[in-house]
Parts: structure tokens; C-alpha cells; sequence
């Protein structure tokens, strides 16, 4: 039975026009599990993936069993918490993708996987029985949606949990017909209103990301016992920086000596990553000491802006609205691949 919904989901997949811009990197798989399953052998899936083929969705092999190691290990970690969830199916992340998700009212959750413990990825299949459980734990229930915003070369996914494959696949073709439609991205402007308008859980943000509260929205490049570094998730301009300590200083002047050294030692690494990941044609260095001086925040941290020759345009001169060219995943997982700069 399994098999056979397996193979009319495909055939809905397949007949799609739209499907295949949803495909990622890695490619898809389509998985139903047997009643009470317990191993990969009792999941169903395609072998060799779905792929693409002249701008659409292709299956070169019929599903079989134990065809699928990631999506199988998902779908088990799933059926712990709920045996009625039996399929998933993984997508392309895209951040417009996960807000028409929570426009169609779907319950969503994600995983953060920069902060699995060192023990747990050492466990084979182990990352994502641990996300899978991070997601659940987080929201109390099985989400309909899960994703990941990657890590070391890991790709952002999204997975798409239903009862069964056909119910799936019409979900992933609701989606993938919306995201044909779409707007253009949203552009950041330099008033920050996105951020300003934020309502925040928490005192301090740099205080509550410190402490890995997950419910706070971040991008952590690296971090140690003393200091921070974050992409700013609301930039004045592409590859935008944050050097912060963790803990709660509201002047420089509170820095002992040990503590600035180790914290300017730091901005000088920051500065070697962004000249070598970005190529800016200069960058901005800056502290903001209190509200008058523009902090939004405060808890002490440094800007680090690149800034290239060639930044106006028409949006920046008549709509007064800078345009940020690549996406923050993009952008985060570039400086990620060059991470042992600030080590």
C-alpha cells in the first residue's frame, strides 16, 4: 500500500509545472513508512532521489524499501511522537517559503543545528533524530512543517510531514504554486523599521542569544567564552557584522584590559573574514553609546559594515531604500565556509 501512494504522489509531483523550483541542492525524496515502523527497511522512498528535467520534477526509479537514509531516519523520529505521521518529503529552505507556510496556517517548527552537542554528531543518523526532536519538543506537538537553516556544509531544508505521500505531494504542490506567484523579496531599508517594530520575549536580545534562547532569531557565526560574532539578520548592507561580548556591557570603558584585548583581537579576525568573503571596497566600523547615539539595543556591540564603490542606484536614490543583493542565507553560509578565520 505504501508503495503504491508513493507512486501516485510522483505522478503528482511529476505532472507539476511548478514543483521543481522547490527541489534543493541535494535533491528530494518522497518517504511513507510502513504501520509501526521502527527501521529504514520499513520506509519506503525513491532511489537515487527526484531530480529535475527540462525545469520539472523527475523520479528515474519506482520507490522501494530502505531507499532513503535521511528522510527515512525523519519520518522514524517523527512517528515516535505521532504513528499516524507516516511521510515527508524534503524542500529548498527559502525564507519566503516558510512565510507562505505560516500563512496557510500550517503548524511550523525548525531546529537550530550550529547548536547540536559535539557528542551528538558524532552518532551516525544521530543530527537529526536530535532536530527532529528539538522541533517537536519545541512547540509540544508534530508539526506539519520542519527546517534547518543548515550548518557547516549542510544545506537549509525544509520537510513536509503528513499522514501519507499523496497528502504530501499535494501539499508540496499548494506551496510550490504560491511561490510561483510570489512577490519580489522584501528589500531592507536603512530606517530598520522591521526591527524597531519587532516585539522582543527578553530584555537584552545580544543577553538572550548568549544564553541560547531559542525563541530569539539569530545568525551565530562563532562564539567563546568572552565574545560573540553575529550577522546582523536586519543590515545596513550586505555581509553586515556584530562583534558583542556576552556579557552585559553598556560602555566600553566597563571592558577590563584582558577584555578589550581579547574583544579587539576579535573585530581584527572579523575584518579579515568579511575582506575575504564580501571583497568590500571599504568597511564601517562603529559603536553606538546609547539611545541618542542611535543603539537600539543596549548592550555594547561593534558594526562592521563593507561598503563598496558602487552602492547607489535608483531604489537607494529616489525610494530611499538600500538593496541587499544576496539572501542572509546565502550570505551566512559563505562566511561559514571561511569560519577558521575567527578561530
Amino acid at each position: 500500500m505504501e508503495i503504491e501512494n508513493i507512486k501516485r504522489a510522483l505522478e503528482i509531483i511529476q505532472n507539476s509545472n511548478q514543483f521543481a523550483t522547490l527541489i534543493p541542492e541535494v535533491r528530494s525524496n518522497l518517504v511513507m513508512a510502513k504501520k509501526n515502523a521502527t527501521t529504514i527497511n520499513e520506509v519506503a522512498g525513491v532511489p537515487g532521489r527526484i531530480t529535475t528535467v527540462n525545469g520539472k520534477a523527475k523520479a528515474f526509479m519506482k520507490p522501494e524499501w530502505g531507499a532513503s537514509s535521511h528522510m527515512a531516519r525523519l519520518i522514524l523520529e517523527v512517528m515516535k511522537h505521532d504513528p499516524e505521521r507516516r511521510s515527508a518529503i524534503n524542500l529548498r529552505y527559502q525564507p519566503t517559503l516558510i512565510e507562505l507556510i505560516k500563512k496557510l496556517g500550517l503548524k511550523i517548527s525548525s531546529y537550530n543545528r550550529l547548536k547540536e552537542p559535539e557528542d551528538q554528531r558524532k552518532i551516525e543518523g544521530g543530527s537529526i533524530n536530535w532536530g527532529v526532536t528539538q522541533a517537536i519538543n519545541k512547540i509540544g506537538e508534530v508539526p506539519d512543517v520542519i527546517y534547518h537553516t543548515g550548518d557547516w556544509g549542510k544545506e537549509p531544508i525544509i520537510a513536509l510531514i503528513g499522514c501519507d505521500a499523496v497528502d504530501v505531494a499535494k501539499m508540496a504542490i499548494c506551496l510550490a504554486q504560491l511561490y510561483s506567484i510570489r512577490k519580489p523579496e522584501v528589500l531592507f531599508a536603512p530606517t530598520r523599521s522591521l526591527y524597531s517594530d519587532k516585539k522582543l520575549t527578553t530584555s537584552c536580545i545580544f543577553c538572550g542569544i548568549s544564553k541560547g534562547e531559542p525563541e530569539i532569531e539569530e545568525m551565530i557565526l562563532y562564539k567563546d567564552d568572552d565574545n560573540m560574532v553575529l550577522m546582523n539578520i536586519y543590515p545596513y548592507n550586505r555581509g553586515h557584522l556584530e562583534v558583542v561580548p556576552r556579557k552585559h556591557y553598556t560602555d566600553l570603558n566597563e571592558l577590563k584590559p584582558d577584555e578589550l584585548k581579547n574583544f579587539f583581537l576579535l573585530v581584527q579576525k572579523t575584518i579579515t573574514l568579511i575582506r575575504e568573503v564580501i571583497k568590500p571596497d571599504g568597511i564601517n566600523l562603529g559603536f553606538n553609546l546609547g539611545k541618542a547615539a542611535g543603539s537600539s539595543v543596549e548592550h555594547l556591540h561593534l558594526h562592521l559594515v563593507p561598503r563598496f564603490k558602487f552602492e547607489g542606484g535608483f531604489m537607494e536614490t529616489v525610494a530611499s531604500t538600500r538593496v541587499i543583493s544576496e539572501n542572509l542565507d546565502e550570505t551566512y553560509k559563505r562566511y561559514m565556509k571561511e569560519i577558521q578565520l575567527l578561530r
